[in-house]
């Protein structure tokens, strides 16, 4: 019976062939799925690294407590509730444990999620909301004090409604469409970002239109050092900013055309991180405000660990978005406002 498959196998066109075979090969030779399980030992090291403690409670009070699909579960001695390695992770109940690296390979290379759904054979919807539960995972890290010369500015996107079926305050754009004033009003949506001399970042939504020294406050107050040098234009916001937080304060004056003063106080840093951000920010096609600091929190990852081999990046990711319990449901990312 095989002879009379290959006579007809002899007569298809060539791409048809390829495409024949390739089916055989994958049923015969199926590729070893590469399983989330391998990596639980470095998330319960990452996880527990100032020691065992219950995911819901805080609690140092913990004991194992038997298996489950060969995942080991512990039962907290004070809140009674049991738990694995990966409760409240992303990853918490997957039934797709196989598909779940290579998502975050193709999160790391940026791949839009039409392709990644195509490629892991998962439904789009179920796409986007992994994307936004490791979004949520990353930004409950938080970000780290900025220290010496901080340089300071801030940037703009169009508010978006993306994905909203009901637009109350305005007509809805279409293919995101533009201002219908010039310049910046409350139609712009505020970044600020900051950016210091040793590597750290900072990136986070401030509010509509221009910036107030009080929402500098918000974004900044608590990341700045009390020793940082803050280096900004010469917006009045920045210097009332320093003035309240009793900051060193240097203000470059660019229109005109002073572009670094004693030779190194300057913003460059941060002007290029801009550029970056909005080169990256155009692939999605828009962004919905609603969603912006997750997606300002995904390039700061991506910027932070640029030099390092895409592996380790891809090893980076699912490690930080598993360090602290979020318990991000569906629900959770739908509520979003």
């Amino acid at each position: 019976m095989w002879l009379d498959m290959y006579e007809k196998f002899a007569e298809l066109p060539e791409q048809d062939k390829l495409q024949f075979f390739n089916a055989i090969k994958e049923d015969i030779f199926p590729e070893q799925k590469p399983d989330i399980s391998k990596m639980v030992s470095d998330v319960r090291e990452k996880r527990f690294s100032n020691g065992l403690a219950c995911v819901h409670c805080g609690s140092m009070s913990v004991k194992r407590n038997g298996t489950y699909r060969s995942r080991q579960r512990y039962l907290c001695k004070d809140c009674g509730k049991s738990f694995n390695d990966m409760t409240g992770s992303p990853l918490s109940g997957t039934k797709y444990s196989h598909k779940w690296l290579q998502y975050f390979e193709m999160m790391v290379e940026g791949k839009s999620l039409r392709k990644i759904a195509k490629m892991l054979k998962i439904h789009l919807s179920t796409a986007f909301y992994w994307r936004h539960k490791i979004l949520f995972a990353l930004q409950s890290i938080g970000h780290k004090t900025l220290k010496g010369i901080v340089e300071s500015d801030e940037t703009f996107f169009l508010e978006s409604e993306k994905g909203k079926k009901n637009i109350t305050h305005r007509k809805a754009r279409k293919r995101g469409g533009v201002a219908k004033k010039r310049g910046i009003s409350k139609e712009q949506i505020c970044v600020v970002v900051a950016h210091d001399r040793n590597g750290q970042i900072l990136s986070q939504m401030a509010g509509k239109g221009r910036v107030t020294a009080d929402e500098l406050d918000t974004v900044l107050g608590d990341y700045l050092d009390s020793t940082a040098l803050l280096c900004t234009d010469t917006a009045t916001n920045y210097k009332k900013f320093a003035m309240m937080k009793g900051l060193q304060h240097e203000a470059i004056n660019v229109s005109k055309k002073e572009f670094k003063r004693k030779g190194i106080y300057h913003i460059q840093h941060v002007n290029g991180y801009h550029k970056r951000l909005k080169k990256w920010v155009e692939r999605f096609q828009g962004v919905a405000t609603k969603y912006l600091d997750n997606y300002l929190y995904w390039h700061r990852f991506l910027e932070l660990n640029k030099k390092i081999p895409s592996p380790e990046r891809t090893k980076e990711l699912l490690l930080a978005s598993c360090q602290i319990p979020t318990f991000t449901t569906v629900q959770t990312i739908r509520e979003v406002s």
